[in-house]
C-alpha cells in the first residue's frame, strides 16, 4: 500500500507535507481527535517529546486530526484554538473529510480503528509500526532508536 496523507489543510507548516518527500527521515503520524480523552492525555504529550527530543534532519513527527465524530465541533477554527492553547508546535494535517462518510479520506485509507493511533515510517518509507490506542514511551522509543540509528 502507498501510504500519503490527504489533507484539506496544514497548521505549523509553511506548506503542505507529503510522506514521499520526507523519504530518507523517520516520520511519525500522531493521529488524534482534540475530543478523545486518550489522545489529549496520552498520545499528544508523547507526541510533543518526540517532536522535542529527536532532530528533525532525522525524524519529523506529523499529527494528524482525523474527525469520525462531532462534526460540528471539532472544526479547523478550533482545532487552531486547541493547537495553540496545548502548545502544539509540530506540523499538524486536518485530514480531508469525505461527502457522505463520517469517516476521513487518510483514516478509511489507511484502515485506523479510531483514534488515537499511530503510524511510524522507516527512512525508506515502509510502514514499521501502526498501532491503535496509546504505545508506551519506552517501546516507542525503542523503535525510533532503531529506525533512525539505522
Amino acid at each position: 500500500m502507498l501510504y500519503e496523507i490527504e489533507a484539506s489543510d496544514w497548521l505549523n507548516a509553511d506548506e503542505p507535507l507529503s510522506l514521499a518527500s520526507l523519504r530518507g527521515k523517520v516520520v511519525v503520524v500522531c493521529v488524534f481527535q482534540m475530543l478523545c480523552p486518550g489522545c489529549v492525555q496520552l498520545s499528544l504529550p508523547q507526541a510533543k517529546q518526540v517532536h522535542q527530543v529527536f532532530d528533525q534532519k532525522d525524524l519529523v513527527l506529523i499529527g494528524m486530526h482525523s474527525v469520525f465524530e462531532h462534526h460540528e465541533v471539532m472544526t479547523p477554527q478550533a482545532l487552531r484554538v486547541f493547537a495553540s492553547e496545548y502548545r502544539l508546535a509540530f506540523p499538524i494535517a486536518i485530514d480531508k473529510p469525505q461527502a457522505g462518510s463520517p469517516l476521513p479520506v487518510t483514516m478509511e485509507k489507511w484502515a485506523l480503528k479510531g483514534t488515537p493511533s499511530l503510524m511510524v515510517f522507516g527512512r525508506g518509507g515502509e510502514l514499521a509500526l501502526q498501532h491503535f490506542g496509546h504505545l508506551d514511551d519506552l517501546r516507542l522509543g525503542a523503535l525510533l532508536g532503531t529506525l533512525v540509528g539505522s
